[in-house]
């Protein structure tokens, strides 16, 4: 596995990720949480030893444009959702470039580009697969959240959905958590039944179970599928993956997110 850091110029400023995984098959894009940075990303997750291609891990920002993570680097996932330290970033537009600039040098599928996020990188990614359908075959979202609003997508995008039962800071049920931003949150239900029908899938339900964790799984035309991880008894974190610090929730240990997501992703490129 070849890693190196990858540096764009974007509105004035020099934006940065960590590139990671084997050029020439797919590029995952993985967004990390507000206050994380790209290694810790790639820490939490595993999804590089896992990948079959590149995982990119972009750097978000925080005040006065740092990434320093002390200073809340975060997403500018849109208003409503709990703003970034540094809202004038144009981040939709600086995930594009990226990826422009890493195609330029290195060998991927354009048809197996796919989009993961957590927490603040989740609502990110919610955003992104409404703005950037043309871009992003599937996305995966753990822990995020999305207020229902954004325009119609350019295309329905496949989305895989994993939230701990006893996610703190964005509830299971709704309302406000008791850690993280004071944001009212719909339910994640609620939410994942809004998402796929945004995406054109049909009302009907599949469910299935995994011990004690399930899957909600919604289909569409053209093999679009929106599917919900109930995960029972997690908080906010990433599922078979580590913690992200000595005093964050503990990850549920007998659920592998990441392997889950790379199958998801390998079952739907961009038609």
């Amino acid at each position: 596995m070849t890693e190196r850091w990858l540096e764009i110029e974007w509105q004035g400023q020099r934006r940065r990720a960590l590139v990671q995984g084997r050029p020439g098959e797919a590029l995952v894009v993985a967004l990390h949480g507000t206050g994380g940075t790209p290694r810790l990303m790639s820490k939490i997750t595993g999804l590089s030893a896992k990948a079959p291609g590149l995982v990119l891990y972009p750097a978000a920002l925080g005040e006065a444009g740092s990434e320093d993570p002390a200073k809340g680097a975060a997403w500018n996932a849109g208003a409503g959702l709990g703003c970034p330290a540094f809202p004038e970033s144009d981040d939709a537009g600086f995930l594009r470039a990226l990826i422009a600039a890493l195609a330029a040098d290195t060998a991927f599928d354009p048809r197996r580009v796919h989009l993961a996020g957590l927490s603040n990188g989740g609502r990110m990614a919610y955003r992104m697969a409404l703005e950037a359908a043309d871009l992003f075959a599937s996305v995966a979202i753990v822990g995020g959240a999305w207020d229902g609003s954004g325009p119609a997508p350019a295309r329905p995008v496949s989305t895989l959905i994993f939230h701990g039962t006893d996610d703190q800071h964005i509830p299971y049920a709704g309302g406000v958590g008791a850690k993280g931003r004071r944001v009212t949150h719909r339910g994640v239900p609620e939410t994942a039944f809004a998402w796929a029908q945004r995406m054109g899938c049909a009302p009907k339900i599949q469910r299935s179970a995994q011990g004690p964790h399930h899957l909600d799984l919604a289909q569409g035309a053209d093999g679009i599928e929106v599917g919900l991880w109930t995960i029972a008894g997690q908080g906010h974190a990433w599922p078979g993956g580590r913690a992200w610090s000595p005093s964050a929730d503990t990850p549920a240990p007998d659920l592998d997110a990441s392997a889950l997501i790379l199958d998801f992703f390998a079952r739907h490129p961009r038609a």
